[in-house]
């Protein structure tokens, strides 16, 4: 199993003019260990006016940076917004081929429509359209990619013969995944051909949501990419300590971003659209409010990774036996200090990596 950083770039109120500043980078320099430590992959998202839950709307842009403060880690998105509204799809190759040169060649692509009232709404998204506009797009970047000339005459979008520069230097192209929360895109991504990003945080959910994926790659009928992608990734909110005394902080994070994780759906289970709200509470296998859950209840949620190395180690190999193939770490999560994260990579790194790095290796000795 392999693992990833994950991250939104949350800033919970009270803010000062540095908040921003300092959030980033912190981010840099966690990331900057992650890459020391042997994390596998850094995530981060795009997500534009989601106040307090995610403040990075130019993953692209810090990316840059990324690219040039890590020697290993593969640099991911996690995912681009891909309606015509958010981003062009040529502009969107473009700039994945010049960070894949940047980063000699570590960039993974991955790919997301937006689940949230205000990011549509905002730029002025159709709702009904924007399945269709993102496999149109991803359509076009793969072309984009790999095609000498560029020429697409799609439903929604058509596009005259041009030369997309540059290319990616990974042949033929970079890795691409899909975001994936409502129960059909794991059968979307399988049947096309794109790795899964699970952001489902209720573990039957997540099984069967599995299964589906793994039975849509097996009959697959509606390959995008030139080559497919059959890892099943899922995002844990993971804390690592020492003591038990130093959980709560943990647990608070995990608390603060499931609470507003539900709230952003809120307003689409108002409307009736894309999800319900009882579907979002249910995704999140929770029967109360976040803010109003336990310590001892949340800490027992199979997603939420709070504790010692050992019981760290325990919860995510039952991830590893269900059969998922990279656990995204979220430990950015809420306000927990920077200090307190760093702590925790480093716990990881010296007790939870080499663990399964050790597991990895016995099984493929024994084949």
């Amino acid at each position: 199993m392999e693992f990833g950083l994950h991250f939104e770039m949350e800033m919970p109120r009270p803010w000062n003019e540095r908040s921003e500043y300092n959030i980033y980078w912190q981010a840099l320099e966690q990331i900057e260990l992650g890459d020391r430590l042997g994390f596998d992959f850094v995530w981060e998202v795009e997500h534009h006016f989601l106040e307090e839950y995610s403040h990075s709307s130019a993953p692209e842009v810090f990316f840059g940076a990324v690219s040039q403060r890590t020697q290993n880690i593969r640099i991911a998105h996690g995912v681009r917004l891909l309606p015509f509204q958010f981003n062009h799809p040529i502009k969107v190759a473009e700039q994945a081929a010049v960070l894949d040169i940047m980063s000699n060649g570590r960039v993974e692509f991955g790919l997301g429509r937006s689940t949230t009232v205000q990011e549509l709404d905002g730029f002025s998204v159709d709702y009904e359209r924007t399945r269709e506009e993102v496999r149109e797009a991803t359509e076009i970047i793969v072309k984009a990619w790999t095609e000498e000339i560029l020429e697409y005459d799609g439903k929604l979008m058509k596009i005259p013969p041009r030369r997309v520069v540059p290319k990616p230097i990974q042949k033929p192209h970079p890795r691409m995944w899909m975001a994936c929360v409502a129960p059909d895109s794991y059968e979307l991504a399988g049947d096309r051909g794109l790795g899964v990003l699970s952001f489902n945080f209720n573990f039957e959910v997540l099984q069967k949501a599995l299964a589906k994926f793994r039975k849509a790659c097996a009959r697959r009928s509606n390959q995008i990419p030139k080559f497919v992608n059959e890892i099943f990734a899922t995002m844990v909110i993971c804390h690592v300590v020492e003591k038990k005394a130093d959980e709560r902080v943990g647990l608070d994070g995990a608390r603060w971003f499931m609470h507003y994780a539900a709230e952003l759906f809120k307003p689409f289970a108002a409307k009736g659209q894309l999800y319900s709200y009882e579907y979002m509470r249910h995704a999140m296998d929770l029967d109360m409010d976040p803010r109003d859950t336990p310590d001892a209840q949340l800490k027992e949620h199979p997603l939420v990774v709070v504790g010692t190395p050992d019981e760290v180690n325990r919860k995510l190999e039952r991830l590893e036996s269900a059969g998922v193939d990279q656990v995204i770490c979220l430990k950015q999560a809420g306000a927990i200090p920077h200090a307190n994260i760093m702590r925790s990579m480093e716990l990881m790194g010296r007790y939870v990596l080499p663990h399964f790095k050790a597991k990895a290796k016995s099984v493929s000795q024994q084949r």
